[in-house]
């Protein structure tokens, strides 16, 4: 008998010692309601910046070795109207070479000329053959062009005529005819068409629109930025493209430029998409900044929020009130706009404990925190009737400050990211980008289901080099 109060005994004071609560899941009705997030509009504003040697390889390849070929010598002069007697070959003698000052390229030609001078036609004398003499020089046409792009991306050049650079001797009969002045006169009088074919070589060849329609095209493909279970994409949505002053910097032409996008994230292994074609004409701007503002969204599963949550409570012991509480798993999950918090505990109290909690982000320390944070309803009154120690709010502090949980990591890889699928993503090869500088400012957190979103708002300089145009 004595046996059977010891055996007693001992069962009440294990009961006692180790209460077993018995509660379920909480409901989430709210989990469903829409949570609706702001939008706002990005943009990257960035120098274009444009090889002189892609530029100078246009023309060159543009503009052919034979520039005038002149087999007359009954050409009018404008001047009087009398016959200049002059036969004129002109020959590109090597490449054209570019040198800039804001956005006004100098440059020049060097060219082989072949001039023949009729010293007596065939009126005078009764010759076969008119009389002449033929004499071979060189000489440089230096010119300078204000460059401007057009609404439909073409460059839009205006060249004027700078001055004529002798690089030879030029004398004909011992000096006694100045076949220098002769040449310059004639150059000069066809000086309108050579700058209008000039400009027009330039305007039809040298053009922006192919290698900025491919980034258009480009920038619209979705970029990955969550590879973890399920593939989450960031895709931009352009609106248009804007330019503002064009300069030189290191010798290369420096076009201001600004995208401006919406973005928005898709979900799935290959989602649903549109990519818009249309290259729109371009939009001229005053003066633009060179920084971008990317405006994004970021998915963080619950899945990495528990991995973090389960290293910093599973196998946590707890002293409370002469209790112990030993954590041997915890869970994180969305419920409307609150946090649900799943323990799993021995000790003290055996079963599961539940919290909710509302999600804040602090941008300045990059930690995610829990407001209004207490246990769930049902939870709380089984705890008053079985175990009311875990009541008294020492385990409850605890609780939360352990959930002060660091996103920073997983926040701050979102930039490159972005900007190394952007380059990945770059169409044959055609441009370069560089980012100069970049920050994120992580600003708010809102809760669903399946993971948090993070808003970030990325800053950064960013440099783009064509390679092909």
């Amino acid at each position: 008998m004595q046996h059977v109060y010891f055996m007693l005994t001992v069962l009440a004071i294990g009961l006692l010692a180790c209460n077993n609560i018995d509660t379920a899941r909480p409901p989430c009705e709210a989990q469903e309601a829409v949570v609706t997030i702001p939008q706002d509009t990005s943009f990257v504003s960035t120098p274009l910046v444009i090889p002189t040697q892609l530029i100078e390889d246009k023309i060159n390849r543009a503009i052919k070795q034979d520039l005038l070929t002149d087999d007359d010598f009954n050409n009018r002069r404008k001047k009087d109207g009398k016959k200049d007697k002059l036969k004129l070959k002109v020959t590109r003698l090597g490449d054209i070479k570019i040198r800039w000052k804001d956005n006004v390229a100098s440059y020049d030609a060097p060219l082989r000329v072949l001039a023949e001078k009729q010293i007596v036609g065939r009126n005078i004398v009764p010759l076969s053959k008119s009389l002449s003499i033929k004499t071979e020089f060189s000489l440089r046409l230096v010119f300078a062009t204000t460059v401007d792009v057009g609404p439909d991306w073409r460059i839009v050049p205006k060249t004027k005529f700078v001055s004529f650079q002798w690089l030879s001797e030029v004398k004909a009969l011992n000096g006694l005819i100045d076949v220098k002045k002769m040449v310059e006169r004639r150059l000069s009088q066809q000086m309108p068409e050579i700058l209008e074919n000039l400009d027009s070589t330039i305007h039809l060849k040298v053009s922006l629109e192919k290698a900025v329609t491919k980034v258009w095209q480009k920038i619209q493909k979705p970029i990955v930025i969550n590879r973890r279970e399920q593939l989450v994409w960031l895709k931009f949505k352009p609106i248009r493209f804007e330019m503002g002053t064009i300069t030189t910097d290191s010798s290369n032409l420096l076009i201001e430029g600004r995208l401006l996008a919406t973005t928005e994230t898709l979900i799935g292994d290959n989602p649903p998409y549109t990519i818009d074609s249309v290259l729109p004409r371009l939009v001229k701007r005053r003066q633009l900044s060179n920084d971008a503002y990317v405006y994004m969204l970021s998915e963080i599963p619950y899945k990495d929020i528990n991995t973090i949550v389960n290293e910093k409570l599973a196998a946590k012991v707890f002293k409370i009130s002469g209790h112990r509480l030993k954590v041997v798993g915890a869970e994180i999950w969305g419920c409307g706009p609150n946090l649900v918090l799943h323990l799993q505990v021995r000790g003290g109290v055996k079963g599961d404990i539940y919290f909710q909690g509302t999600p804040q982000y602090d941008p300045v320390t990059q930690q995610l925190v829990i407001q209004n944070f207490d246990f769930e309803v049902k939870t709380g009154e089984m705890l008053l009737a079985s175990a009311d120690w875990l009541m008294h709010g020492t385990f409850k502090e605890q609780m939360q400050d352990a959930l002060s949980i660091n996103l920073g990591d997983k926040v701050s890889k979102i930039p490159q990211v972005i900007m190394k699928g952007i380059e990945q993503g770059k169409a044959g090869e055609k441009m370069d980008f560089t980012i100069q500088q970049w920050e994120f400012k992580p600003q708010q957190i809102w809760v669903r289901p399946n993971e948090l979103v993070a808003l970030v708002i990325v800053n950064a300089q960013v440099r783009i080099e064509l390679e092909k145009i």
